[in-house]
């Protein structure tokens, strides 16, 4: 039972950490992309691609992901297949490459779904 309340911690510690990295780079504070209400176009983004690389980065699990925004896991699915969707701009996937680098321990898969 221990193990697993520290599993939850650290989970929660790199999804703040995603958030933080995110919210500096789409220049959007930190509340609103926590906020459980829907905000603008740049805050939405930004959560969705905080979203993705907690997921698809850390393998966070959609429904771990979702909790830790304020969400359900049909959101936090959605925001992952938007921002997968959109990796096909050259640009944008330079970008998210680059805050890749920012998160610790990136490429690394901590948790399996």
């Amino acid at each position: 039972m221990r193990r697993r309340g520290l599993a939850e911690a650290e989970k929660a510690l790199h999804v703040a950490r995603v958030q933080e990295v995110v919210a500096r780079e789409w220049k959007v504070p930190l509340s609103e992309m926590r906020s459980p209400t829907r905000r603008r176009a740049p805050v939405a983004q930004a959560r969705q691609v905080a979203m993705y690389f907690s997921h698809v980065v850390y393998g966070v699990s959609l429904a771990s992901v979702a909790r830790h925004f304020g969400r359900d896991r049909t959101t936090a699915a959605h925001a992952c297949r938007r921002v997968e969707d959109r990796r096909d701009d050259e640009n944008f996937d330079r970008l998210l490459d680059e805050i890749a680098r920012r998160l610790p321990a990136a490429g690394k898969k901590v948790w399996s779904q």
